[in-house]
């Protein structure tokens, strides 16, 4: 700064600054960057995908079998070579070979549509016709087979056995009641184990009793227990997976633990015992005695740990590193930020989870509390009981154990992820992930582990597990322990049907691993994708070889090829990254900088950083904005009141004051009026000479003349000031109405002139005003009072002196034009009070007699300009209260 000046407050730039800094290591600190894709599938690659939509095969020397009906698919179950479809009233056999048909065709088809009656029993119940078919929703290998299969049938479960070759049925129908859902839109899974269905579902028209069910077999029917909220709370059924001696079901509730914070979902595990023979006649009778559940925990670590608490998909038990673990894919809640991310459990630590300590609540009112093992009964709730143990059956536990089991099913440690943070994460998309599929035998040699993520809009993340991700000791950085490879389109708008949200719904995902493809079902279609497109990296071998991709490989021959398991020829692969710098450009390449963000969206840094600015200038923008606004404000009422006070002082327009100044002496004479009625000396009046008591009140401010109405033919008021005007114009005063004027002694008034008019021009010759007791009372007149405020109106112009006129008559006052109607009385409507006794004899003749008397007869009797009044448009009248 220059010599001598002041320095002022520091910028406020900086601050901005450190805030933003601040909110991007907030940001950088709770979740990891989340890179992008390496590649990119070309859309167009979607339209070459074999479909299935429903037509059969055309057999020689006929017409091709095939449905012209849209489809409503609800399951898909591959078995082998061969792919079941399960419809809406049908069932479609599609075989897998060969595997590079341009449209997938049905072999074999089973229709089995609902009988009438139970379409008119579901009718009857309320539901839409098109709710009252049979959804196929079980798909089964009972055995080698044998295909078991349930559908809703209109609201009525019923499961039937189909031979898995010609799909004939075998045996009769069974009721589907607890094995099948009555509305298609309600999740379901099912297990078939050691010859028994271990189903999960709800068991009545209303969805209101979920339950775990055990039916055929030789082992009794068992279930859950009904309408306990401890046991299950709205639960959402996502798989089912068979480990050692019990069976574990995924699935989604209400946590009853968390009932203080409201409505809080939650994902857990469930198992129950295959050979649980029940309770006993007391408790638990058909009853799961070993029925117990914990919550799986899916989480981004940190201080705060940020949860993804709703369960989409399991895949089945997977050997990893010599570990079984299942995969699971987890997103969170739709009010919520939408991010999805899939997290890896160990069997071995889920079932140590329920060896552990369990949770109680020992009144609705308290929280929930671990169980002090002291209070835990011998043998342990929830065991299997088996052959050489002190009860080798269920229905032999004690009492105490089984009540133990009934009222404390949930257990108080969660089941930690492999490496206590997600291995996959994604946040900020346009979609969520719904379906996974694991290839644990990925690339030519087998040794690669990819997973397939299918999202709810159709679109597949394919993603590499690095090696070694089971066997972490420590906490691991989300994402780190795998390589986002791939992403690419499978659902076809043009072949499978409409372009939207519903028809776009991804509901099955199956690998075929022979065919080195994936299986999508959607509802209108099943779609046929290729797990790689190792032709668009074809020319360019740091493509080839920067795909990272298990299933591509770069030949000598300068192509990049898909490599069958056990390949004849040689390939180069680069899966673990970093050798292809040494390799030169080329024309196409698709790297992690091109497609860093995916559908046009930000990350999570960028989208905090930019809160942050946005609240910052647009604090700083309303700040000035407000200023500026007040100021304005200000400055337009300042200017109001100047203008104001110029009109005050210098105007011609007329103005109502109460008094003048106090140095006026109160018993000063009043100033005689003017021709319009206005004293003559509160004209030189400036605006130094009047107080705050000058100011009109509303009371005293006179009243606006209404103009009469083009229908009234008896506005005297209008018809006075025609006639005034008429004689502005024509001031000699020609014809009998000049005459009129002129003599007023004249017994009639003038032709043309109203009655009102002419009793204030020409008052009767015969008439007196009283004499007044004191200068400015007049009999007239009320006498003013200590409260009344004299009113008189002050314009510019000149005012002769008072002198004394005819007495006043306030029935013949019309000036306003509320009392242009003629009613008695209506002059009465607002009490006026008129200080000046000249105000009837002076209103047109300011001089009264004496001035009469001065001119001579026949002279024509000077009139007053009233035209600088008339053209403000409204009427002047001494008012008061």
């Amino acid at each position: 700064p220059r010599a001598g000046a002041t320095m002022g407050p520091p910028p406020r730039v900086p601050l901005v600054l450190l805030l933003l800094m601040a909110a991007e290591r907030t940001a950088r600190g709770s979740f990891p960057e989340e890179p992008g894709p390496i590649a990119v599938a070309p859309p167009d690659y979607v339209k070459h995908y074999p479909v299935f939509v429903g037509h059969g095969t055309a057999r020689p020397g006929g017409p091709e079998v095939g449905g012209t009906q849209r489809l409503n698919i609800q399951r898909i179950l591959k078995v082998n070579r061969t792919l079941f479809i399960g419809d809406r009233d049908n069932v479609y056999r599609v075989s897998l070979e060969p595997s590079g048909a341009a449209e997938m065709r049905y072999h074999r088809k089973l229709t089995w549509r609902s009988n009438q009656h139970d379409i008119s029993i579901c009718r009857m119940k309320g539901k839409h016709e098109a709710e009252c078919r049979n959804f196929v929703k079980v798909l089964l290998v009972r055995n080698e087979s044998l295909l078991f299969v349930c559908g809703t049938n209109a609201f009525n479960p019923v499961c039937a056995n189909y031979s898995m070759d010609t799909l004939e049925p075998v045996g009769d129908n069974i009721s589907g009641m607890a094995r099948c859902p009555y509305d298609p839109k309600h999740a379901n899974v099912a297990l078939f184990t050691g010859g028994m269905l271990f189903t999960a579902t709800v068991t009545d028209f209303l969805a209101i009793d979920a339950v775990i069910y055990r039916s055929l077999g030789d082992s009794p029917t068992l279930r859950t227990v009904k309408h306990d909220s401890k046991w299950f709370k709205e639960p959402y059924f996502v798989h089912a997976v068979e480990w050692r001696s019990h069976v574990y079901f995924f699935f989604r509730e209400i946590a009853m633990e968390f009932n203080y914070l409201e409505k809080v979902v939650v994902s857990r595990v469930a198992r129950v015992c295959k050979n649980d023979m029940g309770g006993s006649q007391r408790v638990l009778e058909k009853q799961w005695t070993s029925f117990l559940k914990a919550r799986l925990n899916c989480s981004v670590p940190g201080d705060s740990h940020f949860y993804f608490n709703v369960i989409q998909a399991v895949t089945d038990i997977l050997e990893l590193d010599g570990r079984p673990v299942v995969l699971a894919v987890f997103s969170t809640p739709a009010n919520s930020i939408p991010g999805s991310a899939v997290c890896a459990f160990d069997m071995t630590q889920v079932a140590a989870v329920f060896e552990g300590r369990f949770r109680e609540q020992k009144s609705p009112e308290s929280i929930w509390t671990p169980v002090p093992e002291d209070m835990v009964p011998k043998p342990r709730p929830g065991c299997c009981a088996s052959p050489g143990m002190r009860y080798n059956s269920s229905s032999a536990f004690p009492d105490e154990i089984l009540n133990f089991v009934k009222t404390h099913p949930l257990m108080d440690e969660a089941v930690p992820a492999l490496g206590n943070a997600p291995w996959i994460l994604r946040t900020m998309t346009r979609y969520q992930l719904r379906k996974i599929v694991v290839d644990t035998a990925a690339g030519p040699w087998g040794n690669h582990t990819v997973v397939f993520l299918g999202s709810s809009t159709g679109t597949v993340l394919k993603f590499l597990i690095l090696p070694n991700a089971t066997s972490s000791p420590t906490p691991t950085t989300p994402g780190s322990q795998s390589v986002f490879l791939e992403e690419f389109e499978t659902y076809q708008p043009g072949r499978c049907g409409r372009d939207t949200e519903d028809e776009r719904r991804l509901l099955g995902l199956e690998l075929d691993k022979a065919a080195g493809s994936l299986l999508l079902a959607f509802p209108p279609c099943v779609a046929r994708v290729p797990v790689a497109r190792c032709q668009q990296h074809s020319g360019c071998m740091k493509n080839c070889l920067g795909s990272r991709d298990p299933y591509c490989g770069w030949t000598p021959e300068g192509s990049c090829i898909f490599l069958e398991p056990s390949p004849r020829v040689t390939f180069e692969q680069d899966i673990a990254g970093g050798s292809t710098s040494h390799l030169g450009e080329c024309e196409g390449l698709v790297t992690e900088s091109f497609v860093d963000e995916p559908d046009g969206l930000v990350s999570v840094n960028l989208l905090v950083i930019s809160s942050v600015a946005a609240f910052v200038i647009g604090a700083v923008i309303s700040g000035f904005s407000v200023c500026w606004f007040i100021g304005h404000r200000d400055r337009k009422e300042l200017a109001r009141r100047k203008d104001k006070e110029t009109i005050l002082a210098h105007s011609e327009s007329v103005v109502s004051v109460s008094r003048l100044g106090e140095r006026r002496a109160r018993g000063a004479l009043l100033a005689p009026l003017m021709p319009n009625g206005w004293p003559k000396e509160l004209g030189k009046v400036t605006q130094h000479d009047l107080d705050s008591g000058v100011l009109p009140t509303p009371e005293q401010t006179p009243l606006q003349q209404k103009r009469c109405p083009g229908a009234l033919q008896n506005c005297t008021w209008e018809q006075s000031h025609n006639i005034i005007n008429a004689a502005l114009r024509d001031p000699g005063g020609s014809g009998p109405a000049g005459a009129g004027r002129g003599h007023g002694s004249s017994g009639r008034p003038p032709r043309g002139i109203p009655l009102s008019c002419h009793a204030i021009l020409h008052p009767p010759a015969g008439s007196r005003r009283p004499p007044r007791s004191s200068y400015g009372d007049f009999g007239g007149t009320p006498h003013p009072s200590p409260e009344r405020r004299r009113v008189v109106s002050a314009p510019s112009g000149d005012g002769g002196d008072f002198t004394e006129g005819p007495p006043w008559h306030p029935e013949q006052l019309n000036f306003n034009a509320n009392n242009g109607t003629g009613r008695p009385g209506a002059h009465l409507k607002r009490n006026h009070t008129f200080n000046s006794g000249e105000a009837a004899a002076g209103g047109y003749g300011r001089h009264g007699t004496a001035a009469r008397a001065a001119r001579a007869p026949g002279t024509p009797r000077p009139l007053t300009d009233l035209q600088h009044l008339l053209r403000y448009g409204v009427e002047r009248t001494p008012s008061g209260k």
